[in-house]
């Protein structure tokens, strides 16, 4: 081995993790490089590691390289499967939750992790002003002052439901009083958060690829708030530091913006913004039912017996559309005898498709958006769906206090839509309120809901959400949904 040869491969070893077998991490390079790295291989009968030889030499670590290649391959052909391998990871501090859940919304392929409001008890003046009533002072001034006083009512709620738990749930054998007091006081601060509003600030990690970041940006430099817009503008900047050619077309979308806005007040003509009589939530099925549970069998047992036979999809029906689902059951039971608590069911559930439409609370919501495996369909923040009052609340009799934020929120909203600010009156709306939406997903989906969302340790408010649409489905699809609920019990 010559010196030359020698140097480059110690300067190597600071950039994988070995130089002599199949299997190997790169790290310590910038992402937008080692998005070039990966798809040279598509063009190069080199390897990943010689080929970040190549680059190791040029002008910080190769990011002029870089860049000329995503400018030829990313921006100008539209390769934008290259950028799937540049990943950012980003801290998101002090946004509302509305920004939150409209981020988490964006794009499926970016992961998070959330400040969550059931763990940790808000700080009072935590809430972000929407800018949009900066030019509004008297109508700044109150919407500040009734987030203050609903943190106000939040924190009596919290003690009272305390003080109630502690009384009314003995603590369990075998278990340390302590620990059982510190489950109270969780419980409590999870129902008393009902009481407060989308203007509450957050704090996330966000994981995720330069192409997801890019389409995700664009969507949301799109949106109607400005809070959005400028934060979004505000990821934009920071990422550019890690991938700056790869998000080079995260802009404003003029297609979205444009279809906005010629649809928003279609359904004026049909509603109004008034609170409905509804209290806790509802589910209804929309599509699922149609299909026969005989029909959604064969689709699974056809798909099964497909992959595992060297027979014809038609071959395969032909032979089993005969035989009866009794027949049948017995292979479909196999494909979940064996699922474990973390396991995933096979990709043939995937056949059975739902739609359904539920009104749940903003604080259901902010648990349920986080199955991206959903598609989403949902409006926007308001007072018009009822609210979901936390059984504990009830029980405990200060569902007075409740109403009392409740009441602040639903006049404040009236207020701001009467002059024209519909958009920064979503944030006065408080985690009791209702939101109306459609999911879209299918029998795999619904395994994991029914094994995350029912399971012992699960929110009672998704958990009853969850529990009324395997219910509902179960009426017509008894025997495909019976053995996700088997598993949780």
């Amino acid at each position: 081995m010559s010196d030359t040869e020698e140097l480059l491969l110690n300067d190597l070893k600071k950039y994988v993790s070995n130089t002599d077998r199949d299997i190997y991490t790169v790290s310590n390079i910038p992402e937008e490089v080692i998005a070039v790295i990966f798809a040279y291989v598509s063009r190069s009968p080199k390897s990943f590691r010689d080929n970040i030889g190549v680059v190791i030499d040029e002008e910080q670590l190769g990011q002029e390289r870089a860049s000329k290649f995503h400018e030829k391959w990313v921006l100008n052909y539209g390769h934008a499967s290259v950028a799937e391998h540049a990943a950012v990871h980003i801290g998101i501090e002090n946004v509302s939750r509305l920004f939150s859940s409209l981020l988490e919304l964006s794009n499926e392929y970016l992961s998070f992790t959330e400040y969550s409001q059931r763990y940790q008890k808000p700080v009072k003046g935590d809430f972000y002003t929407p800018a949009e009533l900066i030019s509004h002072r008297e109508l700044k001034s109150e919407f500040q002052d009734i987030c203050n006083k609903q943190y106000d009512i939040y924190s009596q709620l919290n003690e009272k439901l305390y003080e109630f738990l502690k009384e009314s749930v003995p603590t369990p054998d075998g278990m340390e009083e302590r620990i059982h007091y510190r489950a109270l006081e969780k419980a409590a601060f999870e129902d008393a958060r009902y009481a407060l509003n989308l203007a509450t600030t957050t704090n996330l990690g966000m994981t995720g690829n330069a192409r997801a970041i890019e389409d995700s940006l664009s969507i949301l430099l799109s949106s109607r708030y400005k809070e959005v817009r400028d934060r979004s503008g505000e990821i934009k900047e920071e990422v550019k530091f890690s991938v700056p050619t790869l998000i080079k077309y995260a802009n404003e979308n003029d297609y979205i913006v444009s279809t906005r806005k010629s649809n928003e007040g279609l359904g004026n003509k049909y509603s109004e913004n008034k609170r409905k009589d509804i209290e806790g939530c509802e589910v209804n099925i929309i599509k699922g039912q149609e299909v026969s549970e005989d029909q959604a069998l064969r689709d699974i047992i056809s798909a099964i017996l497909f992959e595992h036979s060297d027979l014809s999809y038609k071959e395969i029906t032909d032979q089993i559309k005969e035989k009866p689902a009794a027949e049948l059951l017995p292979l479909f039971k196999n494909t979940v005898d064996n699922i474990r608590k973390y396991d995933n069911p096979l990709n043939v559930f995937k056949l059975v498709k739902y739609e359904a439409e539920f009104v749940i609370s903003e604080a259901c919501w902010h648990q349920l958006l986080r199955h991206r495996k959903v598609d989403w369909i949902y409006k926007e923040p308001s007072i018009a769906n009822g609210v979901t009052v936390p059984p504990n609340v009830s029980a405990s009799g200060t569902e007075g206090l409740l109403s009392d934020a409740i009441k602040l929120s639903e006049d404040y909203y009236k207020k701001l839509v009467s002059h024209g600010l519909e958009v920064p009156a979503s944030y006065i709306v408080t985690n009791a309120h209702n939101r109306r939406l459609i999911g879209k997903f299918d029998l795999w989906e619904l395994y994991h809901l029914i094994n995350l969302r029912m399971s012992e340790g699960a929110q009672w408010d998704i958990k009853n959400v969850t529990t009324i649409l395997s219910d509902k489905i179960s009426g017509f699809h008894p025997n495909l949904v019976k053995p996700g609920l088997e598993r949780i019990k």
